[in-house]
């Protein structure tokens, strides 16, 4: 047998249902080259017993037992017992798994590019079947040996699964999860980019990431997990800060109040009191430390509701959830005249709801282009300025051409149509 190419550390806890898939889904991979560490972290169903047979049957794989200590503590024992001189090393959750050749592909790019890291692109599974993971809905090309100061979306590249290192790097940095907290990735994945000297990206999927709906309510309003959330990407931001990279962090600290923090901020209306003065202590922290600079990069809606949190505004921060459960998110009207307009929000005063000229941009489409009997093209589409009334017959439409070679350009009055809205096309709700 070949020595192995790739160390692939499993942790297990609880999983009965989900392992034996995972599993066969690792040892079935067209890289047979590898070996792979299961940790069972003091499991209490038939998952420890699963893991047994796969290494009686396989000697490629190994059984660690531990008391349980966490997905973070099982990650890092399993990355202490794979055999170090393995040049790459990777990590599987064990109710996910592995699309079939995914490690032979990102192995032979990290040998063809000899970059540090390579991530791939990721299924989300769901009861409903496989959809594109929204995280990486960006990732529609290939780009080897790249870095995530020339491409900043790989700030979204915050999870270790859809990954493999060259172990040398992962030594030389001493990367190790942080026990004892959730959401454990992001404080390791985002420094990694940022010190390795170059990274692979294949926009080719290369994992099946599982999510298990039936905890997602009560993990978006729990104490503990908006409190290590919000740590950890203090964690990162603070790393990012210490490396001098300011535009990063603001950045990052802007998909944190875009992204992570907003699945908590839409758990408020669900969560108890304890929850949301954690939240509202965390994430006013945060925003406060951030600064205007951050917010104003943000869409309206989220500006509107982190200033409310930065004002430690609970009351007309709920009032903006429910009018958004009832409405929309994104729907209101404008008040106020132009130079001092402001999003009509319920129980929102002052600055919190000042918009810029930005939030209200104008707003084009073409509906329909074809040619006449009488030779003549007629187009047929619609403008409005987002959120404003779209105004009174009056006004006047103005539709300029410009032609596709040589330049030149031309301008001719425009018959309008008006609709109401609540019909179709209904230009003020898209």
């Amino acid at each position: 047998m070949k020595p192995p190419l790739l160390s692939v550390v499993v942790p297990v806890h609880n999983v009965e249902e989900y392992l034996e898939d995972c599993l066969r889904s690792v040892a079935e991979q067209t890289l047979a080259a590898i070996e792979v560490v299961m940790v069972d972290d003091g499991s209490t169903d038939g998952s420890a017993a699963i893991a047994e047979a796969f290494a009686a049957r396989d000697d490629r794989f190994r059984l660690v037992r531990q008391k349980n200590a966490g997905l973070s503590a099982a990650r890092n024992t399993g990355v202490r017992h794979t055999t170090p001189t393995v040049p790459y090393l990777a990590f599987a959750d064990s109710d996910d798994f592995v699309v079939h050749d995914a490690y032979e592909r990102m192995v032979a790019s990290l040998e063809s590019t000899g970059s540090d890291l390579v991530t791939g692109n990721v299924w989300r599974l769901t009861g409903q079947g496989r959809q594109q993971a929204w995280q990486y809905r960006w990732l529609t090309s290939t780009r080897p040996r790249t870095h995530i100061t020339r491409d900043p979306r790989l700030l979204a590249d915050r999870v270790a699964w859809n990954k493999v290192f060259r172990r040398s790097f992962w030594d030389a940095h001493a990367f190790a999860f942080p026990e004892g907290k959730l959401y454990e990735d992001t404080p390791v994945m985002i420094p990694a980019h940022h010190l390795a000297g170059s990274v692979d990206v294949l926009h080719e999927h290369v994992y099946y990431w599982r999510v298990r709906e039936g905890s997602i309510t009560r993990r978006r309003t729990d104490v503990t997990g908006v409190r290590d959330r919000i740590a950890a990407c203090e964690q990162v931001s603070a790393f990012l800060g210490e490396h001098g990279d300011a535009e990063q962090r603001r950045a990052y600290d802007a998909s944190c109040l875009h992204d992570d923090f907003g699945y908590f901020l839409d758990g408020l209306p669900m969560g108890g009191d304890a929850y949301r003065a954690a939240f509202l202590e965390g994430a006013g922290a945060f925003v406060d430390r951030a600064g205007e600079g951050v917010l104003e990069g943000l869409p309206v809606e989220l500006r509107i509701k982190w200033r409310l949190v930065r004002e430690r505004q609970m009351g007309e921060l709920l009032a903006v959830l429910a009018f958004e459960r009832a409405n929309g998110t994104g729907v209101f009207a404008v008040e106020g005249p132009p130079g001092r307009r402001r999003a009509a929000y319920p129980g929102v005063r002052g600055a919190s709801a000042r918009l810029a000229r930005t939030d209200v941009p104008a707003v084009a489409r073409l509906v329909e282009a074809r040619w006449g009997a009488d030779g003549k093209l007629r187009l047929r589409g619609y403008a409005y300025l987002r959120n404003l009334p779209a105004g009174s017959a009056r006004q006047q439409l103005k539709v300029g051409m410009v032609r596709a070679e040589g330049g030149g350009r031309g301008g001719g009055p425009c018959r309008c149509g008006w609709f109401p809205c609540g019909r179709s096309p209904c230009p003020r709700r898209r």
